[in-house]
């Protein structure tokens, strides 16, 4: 066989073995971990993030813009467990619907938005779910709540064109070249775990990676504002964003055992 021969044959071969690894193995990255539990385990299922959207309307002059933030009448508890029960389920775990109790509210400033969920968890928050998952007999914990529109939480996925202090679900409008508002989900979904020295953040699934177009939007006399008739439309986009945001982060949970 000739060198220009010999040459090509390993170039394909090589070609091919790359077509059939997978696909973080091409890439050079690592699998993501995943968290393994008995079967059946009780997995706790609990939503931080309050019930209301940010409509932010960016305009070229400053003082044209418009920020305001308006409750829905939408159960973000049932979207959460909606989206969860069924994949859990088919896991082999027990999905377990909680509800916060004042510590864990007064743990949503600390724990969310003022912390940086690419570390590990704070003694404070680690000893609040720690608390939780005890008392609920859980061997791991779901739990969403706010973000912000910063570089601690978003990284790479910040919008340097929008304020960093937006946070939760948000609607964006008047954003320059498009075609109608943007639906941000700037929230963190958090897998926690209970470990031997207490609960640990095993996983985080940041809510930003995940953006849509309002595209039934109808503009309203006074763009500042949402149209009447939003929130029916609004619901199931952000659940769809939650959907989203949930299978992100159930990629770190295996099979029960």
């Amino acid at each position: 066989m000739s060198f220009q021969r010999s040459s090509f044959v390993r170039r394909t071969a090589a070609a091919c073995l790359l077509l059939v690894l997978p696909l973080h193995a091409a890439l050079g990255a690592k699998p993501p971990e995943l968290v393994v539990l008995p079967a059946s385990a009780r997995v706790g299922v609990l939503n931080l993030l309050d019930a209301e959207v940010t409509h932010f309307h960016a305009a070229r002059r400053v003082q044209d813009s418009a920020l305001k933030t308006e409750p829905v009448g939408w159960s973000v508890p049932a979207m959460l467990l909606e989206t969860l029960r069924a994949p859990l389920t088919k896991l082999g775990y027990t999905p377990v619907p909680l509800s916060p109790d004042a510590a864990l509210l007064r743990a949503r400033e600390p724990c969310f938005l003022d912390a940086n969920l690419q570390k590990a968890l704070s003694r404070e928050c680690a000893a609040t779910y720690g608390q939780l998952l005890s008392s609920e007999h859980l061997a791991a914990l779901i739990v969403l709540g706010p973000g912000l529109n910063d570089s601690t939480h978003a990284q790479g996925t910040r919008r340097k064109d929008l304020p960093e202090y937006l946070r939760g679900w948000c609607v964006i409008s008047g954003l320059e070249g498009a075609g109608a508002p943007l639906l941000l989900n700037l929230s963190e979904l958090l897998l926690v775990r209970a470990g031997e020295k207490g609960a640990e953040l095993s996983a985080r699934a940041w809510g930003g990676a995940y953006a849509q177009s309002w595209t039934e939007y109808r503009a309203p006399p006074d763009a500042r504002a949402l149209p009447a008739g939003a929130a029916e439309q609004l619901q199931p986009l952000f659940a769809g964003l939650l959907q989203r945001q949930s299978d992100g982060l159930l990629v770190h949970l295996g099979p029960a055992h």
